[in-house]
């Protein structure tokens, strides 16, 4: 396959082996082309992947993207690792997106909200078909209670849906969005209040009842031993799918600060039990490290906002991740915002991240 030529005019150019070596580089690209007006071209696409190159979520995130702003894009077959992305004027609407796979309808929408918020004046729908608990992309319970919280705080309104799960490989979840248009205010968090609560959800969709049941008991059993006899309960939900599949969310609670949600995806084959204790430990990490008002998921997530508000932001994390260096350099490569990143000095204290 022939890599794209664009003509001489001035790119962004941006290396997407770099950092992290995902998708997050060409979403943030396509939220901040559409915002700055600048256009950018991005090789060695997800070049050390299994798959390389764009898969189809991030095929569908491109031309959405392009949808919305009227954009002229080279390079968007499934498998490219070159793609040039022209915007015109972004033409904020309602929008109906099937992504065809079990693809992540979060990273999809993740992609296009900024766009929409500020530039749209009124509420914008937004309507996704597709993966709604993928294991290395924001599944839905993250969205709803971490993710939308942040979003909350930063003076950005956003209402979300599910109708339907959609796990891998059959994928035909639905997520619903409803975006008010906002700009996004900047803001201190650098430590969190007392744990008020830990909550959780253990799912299934088309599986045997005692499946959710054994995530239940696995995550309160670790728990409890590790001895957070705070406020604790774990709910059973079955989900309605297409598919088959199942997940843990577990959401910890302090005064002042959005919810820390992590969640573990099953896998055919994988006991219920080794995927609660994946999102049990990821849940004990955040609790130990007590000054990081923000947890390793969403750091870099509410990264971008943050660059675009007007003012200085701080903010605390439980770790520093690959994805936040990433995203920090992609966004260094379009705006004229300053982005420090100090790494924690040990286990259990936090990492800290300066913006403006």
């Amino acid at each position: 396959m022939s890599s794209p030529q664009p003509p001489s005019e001035s790119l962004v150019v941006l290396d997407g082996s770099r950092g992290e070596g995902g998708g997050q580089i060409l979403r943030t690209a396509l939220s901040l082309s559409l915002l700055t007006g600048k256009p950018f071209r991005i090789v060695k696409l997800r070049a050390g992947r299994d798959k390389p190159g764009l898969r189809p979520q991030h095929k569908m995130a491109v031309e959405a993207a392009a949808l919305l702003g009227r954009a002229e894009v080279l390079g968007t077959e499934v498998g490219s690792r070159d793609v040039v992305f022209r915007p015109g004027a972004v033409d904020p609407r309602d929008l109906t997106i099937d992504i065809g796979t079990a693809g992540s309808t979060g990273l999809v929408l993740q992609t296009l909200h900024l766009p929409l918020a500020m530039r749209a004046e009124t509420a914008a729908r937004v309507v996704l078909t597709g993966g709604t608990f993928n294991p290395k992309a924001p599944p839905y319970p993250f969205l709803e209670q971490t993710w939308r919280a942040h979003l909350t705080h930063m003076g950005l309104a956003v209402a979300l849906a599910t109708p339907a799960a959609g796990f891998y490989p059959r994928g035909g979840g639905r997520l619903e969005a409803w975006i008010e248009p906002g700009t996004p205010k900047p803001w201190v968090r650098t430590t969190r209040g007392d744990l008020l609560r830990i909550r959780g959800v253990a799912g299934t969709a088309n599986l045997r009842e005692d499946v959710a049941r054994r995530l239940r008991d696995r995550a309160l059993t670790r728990l409890a031993e590790e001895g957070w006899n705070v406020d604790l309960e774990i709910e059973t939900a079955t989900w309605p799918s297409p598919g088959q599949g199942a997940a843990i969310s577990l959401t910890a609670e302090h005064a002042g600060s959005a919810p820390a949600t992590f969640v573990a995806v099953g896998e055919r084959g994988k006991p219920a039990e080794l995927v609660a204790d994946e999102a049990v430990d990821e849940l004990l990490d955040f609790l130990g490290v007590p000054d990081a008002a923000v947890d390793p998921h969403s750091a870099d997530q509410i990264l971008l906002p943050l660059a675009l508000a007007e003012g200085r932001s701080v903010y605390t994390v439980s770790r520093v991740t690959e994805h936040l260096r990433t995203n920090a350099g992609t966004i260094r490569a379009f705006l004229d915002r300053e982005v420090a990143i100090e790494e924690a000095v040990a286990v259990d204290q936090p990492g800290r991240v300066v913006v403006g």
